[in-house]
Order: structure tokens, then sequence, then C-alpha cells
């Protein structure tokens, strides 16, 4: 879904003098915040591992110095999975996002080789071994469904029940709406259906002693994300960047080589400002069809990207992905009924109780007048 990996451009591997660059171009914007989050993402990261390594050794040996703290994610598809990898990503890795689709003929009808072989077969014993390795450190097994698997719990019940996975996402497809994949109107009553089936099963896991996570359903009403989050998502363009193979910057990876999105570089800086205040102004008041909808503080407005390629605008609404989202968080909130989470709660993310000396905003660097968000929630 992402041109074969190039992102509408061409091979290529990042060097470390980039790559070097890059985080120093992160700490010198970074203000006072403290928690650096950086993510390798591909293509496929593992391509170019000694890079990746020699990376963070470089962080690490500068965190002291510049008070900051790096907290890296690994984003593969697991082919290049390797002992060595398993031990340096439980080491240094906060966070590795592994990707599957599912079943082995939905993840091998796109996740293939420039052959046409699937990786199903050589990717899953690797995810396997590397979460065991893990221990309770933090994974997620990431897969897409598209029009072709819309009976996606299968898809999730097979990675929990049969591959012994246990932290689970599984996101729709965003694609044009010409392509076989792509969801369509008729999709939906199942798709409605797959969510309520997912919760109703989740419960009786929980019951039975054996809970999984799906990440669409992790919902705090008690404390959650702060209230500047909640209305502007991902920062993307703002606090939050992708950078090329090559140093340049996009607002997110879903921008990259979209010469009209293109922010600037690692080293002359962000040249394109009038880019980065569109996106300051990116939000969910920003958005004229979020200001009656009842999910706007959970989803922030949306994504950038996907609105920009469903609209043409980034400020405009992507509303397919709206139905889910919004049915997703209704079984998540029927979850939480169930498990008797619920007390009397007046807004979405607290309850009457909620104060900021008990909540996340005690420790907002914002709400303190700090200049920028520190990453505390």
């Amino acid at each position: 879904f992402a041109s074969q990996g190039h992102f509408k451009g061409q091979d290529g591997l990042m060097s470390f003098e980039t790559g070097k660059r890059a985080l120093d171009f992160l700490v010198e914007h970074s203000g006072s915040r403290r928690n650096l989050e950086v993510d390798f993402f591909g293509g496929e990261p593992l391509v170019n591992f000694q890079v990746c390594k020699d990376l963070v050794a470089y962080a690490r040996s500068i965190e002291k110095e510049k008070n900051k703290n790096f907290r890296f994610t690994l984003t593969t598809n697991g082919v290049g999975i390797t002992d060595e990898v398993i031990d340096w990503a439980n080491r240094e890795c906060h966070n590795v996002v592994l990707s599957l689709d599912g079943r082995k003929e939905v993840n091998d009808r796109f996740r293939v080789d420039r052959g046409g072989r699937g990786s199903y077969d050589t990717i899953v014993p690797k995810f396997r071994e590397f979460v065991r390795r893990r221990g309770g450190q933090g994974y997620y097994m990431r897969g897409t469904y598209t029009h072709f698997n819309t009976d996606f719990t299968n898809d999730l019940f097979h990675m929990a029940d049969d591959l012994g996975f246990t932290e689970l996402s599984m996101e729709p497809v965003v694609t044009d709406p010409a392509s076989p994949s792509a969801l369509t109107e008729e999709d939906l009553p199942v798709l409605f259906d797959q969510y309520e089936l997912l919760a109703r099963d989740m419960l009786r896991r929980e019951k039975e002693g054996k809970p999984i996570t799906f990440y669409h359903y992790m919902l705090d009403l008690r404390h959650g994300p702060c209230i500047y989050k909640r209305i502007a998502g991902c920062g993307s363009g703002t606090e939050y960047m992708a950078v090329t193979a090559w140093g340049d910057l996009y607002p997110c990876h879903q921008f990259v080589n979209d010469p009209e999105y293109k922010m600037g570089n690692i080293w002359d800086g962000v040249t394109r400002t009038d880019i980065r205040d569109e996106f300051k102004l990116c939000n969910v008041y920003a958005r004229p069809d979020c200001q009656d909808c009842w999910a706007k503080l959970y989803c922030s407005g949306g994504c950038a990207a996907n609105s920009y390629h469903a609209t043409g605008d980034i400020h405009g609404t992507y509303e397919y992905g709206c139905r889910l989202f919004r049915k997703r968080i209704e079984c998540a909130l029927m979850m939480k009924v169930a498990q008797g989470a619920m007390t009397s709660f007046t807004e979405p993310g607290g309850t009457g109780a909620d104060t900021a000396e008990s909540g996340p905003e005690a420790d907002c660097a914002l709400l303190n007048g700090e200049d920028g968000c520190d990453g505390c929630c």
C-alpha cells in the first residue's frame, strides 16, 4: 500500500552521516522536551541494520550531555530478523511493531518478495521467537485488512490462538477507491459486526484469564492523553516529521516524495514554514465536519494524510474512516461498561473526580508554562 515500500520514490539506504544529522536536528529543535521518539521505519530498516545500531549508539552517547531521553521504535516486516537483531531491539527499543496481516493466505496476498513469494512462512517463526525473548517489553503485531478479508477477526484470532501473540493491531486499508482491495460501502455492516464480535470475544478471554490487547480498544476514561493531544493528535508536521534516506523532511511518512509537502531538509531546516503553519492549524476544531461529532476528542480530527488522500485537503474529513473509528470507540466504551470500569464521567478522558493533581496534567509541560510538550502522556 506504499508503492511496494518505495513511497513513490527510488530505493535508497540512509547513511550514518545523514541519520546522525537527523538526530542532531531533532535535539536542536526539541527545546525543553526531554523525551524524544525515533521510529526506524521503511521501506525496511533491517536492510540497513548496521546504521540503525550506529545511530542508537550515537544517541545514547549524547543523552546525558543534552539532557535527553531517546525512545526508539523498530517497525519491521520481519524478513531480516536475526538473533542479533532480537538482542539489540530488546536492549535498545522501547517498542517494536511487527507487520503481519494474519492468516497465511491473507498475509501472502500482499506481503511478498520481489519474486512474488509470500513472507508468512519466513517471518512467523522469527516473530514468535522475537516476542518470546522480548519478555514483558512493548510490541505490537500490526496488520492491515482489506476488501479481501473483511472477516478480519479471524486474522486476529489466528494471531492470538494459533501463534500466541497478545498485543494486536489491525488497520483498515486506505487506498485508491478503484483498487480491488479498497473497502466499500457494502463492507461497512460486515466490519461493524466484526468489531462487535471482537469486543465480545475480548471480554470472554478476559473473564477466562487469557486477555488480549487490541490497540483501538485501549481507552482510559479517567486520564488518557492531555487536551493538547486530544485536539491535535499525532502532531504531524509540527512535533513529528519523517526524514527520508537523503535527509529531506516531510510532515509524515505518508507524504514522502510528494513535492507539495517537502518541508525542507535536516541541514537547512524547515524552509517551507507555510506547510508547518498549515499543519499547526490541523486539529479537531479546524474541521467543520467534526464539530458535532461525539468522538472528536478521541480521534483528534483523524489522520491528516488520510484526509488529504481522500479529499485533497489535510483539513478535510475521511468519512469512511470516521464511521469505522466511531464504531471502534463505541465498542471500547461497551467493554468499559461490561468491565464495570465506567463510573460517573462528564467528558471524554476524565471523570467528575479527576483533577490536575490526580491526572497526568499535573506533570504537563505545556500546562506548567513550558515551551513544549515533554511527552508525558
